[in-house]
């Protein structure tokens, strides 16, 4: 979830051991002062630095432990670019790093974490992407590494944010569709949970109609969250197996330009937005709307920093 932060941690995956040839030889600090982390109380002596072709990575870590994230960083990147943008492995080796590179920093404590989110925030990760007269100046991931159930969860999620928002610097992402294409990245246990929040909603009263879900520009009220939620992450998964996501992206670009009539007509070949709300709610009734997003990065190995759970044991909440 991005900046504005809200009550749901979102999701990290497993991260292979670094290859050495992976990463176009990184600057790392051993034991030294991290120069992002400059004039903060939380700055000591055990900060690590190091900057990838795509990345600037602080962490109170070990020099493994870095080497490692920053391989599952710039993994992380390529396959969710791969899957959201379409970018081919040809594509891949001809664009253009990230300027400014995403910075990412592993928190050691709530209190470090919480200095930069803001005040009250539950979550295990954050991110903020910024845009200033039509170029993107800030790429930022907050991770905090004592969070009870660890990061593993946030990295993807927050990196799915960061990844889509290139494709969307001249116009806004919608809320919804930023969300749904995020949580699609969440662990199959928070999926389902999410996915029993849209049916709650749909029992309570408190689910959204498509066009009042699409006009959403903030947050909902604390009270309509789970169903905001539950019902972005349920389209998004339903308008990406019409086709792939790739075009859902497309759907959604269209939508920003043109509104989402047009987008479900030109994009699903679908007569309206009324169309596609009357196929989502039959979709809901059948057996796979209960399914979950099986889509994970080829990693195996997330480094474990400070006080992360194995990605073998059970997770709590959502």
């Amino acid at each position: 979830m991005m900046m504005p932060f809200q009550p749901f941690a979102a999701i990290v995956l497993g991260v292979a051991m670094l290859q050495a040839a992976a990463l176009q030889r990184p600057t790392l600090a051993y034991g030294a002062e991290c120069p992002c982390c400059a004039g903060r109380e939380w700055r000591d002596a055990g900060w690590q630095f190091l900057e990838t072709e795509n990345f600037k990575l602080c962490a109170r870590a070990t020099a493994d432990e870095v080497r490692q994230l920053a391989h599952s960083c710039e993994e992380l990147r390529k396959h969710l670019d791969t899957k959201w943008l379409g970018t081919t492995v040809e594509q891949q080796a001809e664009r253009e790093r990230w300027t400014p590179r995403c910075l990412v920093y592993v928190h050691p404590t709530a209190a470090s974490y919480l200095r930069e989110v803001g005040p009250g925030q539950q979550t295990a990760g954050s991110s903020l992407v910024e845009f200033d007269k039509g170029q993107l100046i800030t790429r930022r991931i907050d991770l905090r590494a004592d969070h009870p159930e660890g990061y593993q969860d946030a990295l993807a999620h927050e990196m799915t944010h960061v990844v889509v928002a290139d494709r969307f610097i001249q116009s806004p992402l919608p809320r919804w569709a930023d969300e749904g294409m995020a949580v699609l990245a969440d662990s199959r246990e928070k999926q389902k949970a999410h996915n029993a929040d849209l049916h709650d909603s749909r029992r309570n009263g408190t689910a959204f109609r498509l066009a009042e879900l699409f006009a959403l520009e903030e947050y909902p009220q604390p009270h309509r969250q789970a169903a905001f939620y539950g019902q972005s992450a349920s389209l998004a998964r339903y308008l990406v197996e019409r086709h792939s996501a790739d075009k859902f992206v497309a759907f959604i670009e269209v939508a920003c330009r043109s509104g989402y009539d047009t987008a479900a007509r030109e994009v699903y070949g679908l007569a309206s937005l009324v169309e596609l709300e009357q196929g989502w709610i039959a979709h809901l009734k059948t057996p796979q709307a209960a399914m979950v997003s099986e889509d994970t990065a080829p990693l195996k190995n997330m480094p474990i920093i400070g006080r992360q759970l194995s990605m073998n044991q059970p997770r709590r909440g959502r």
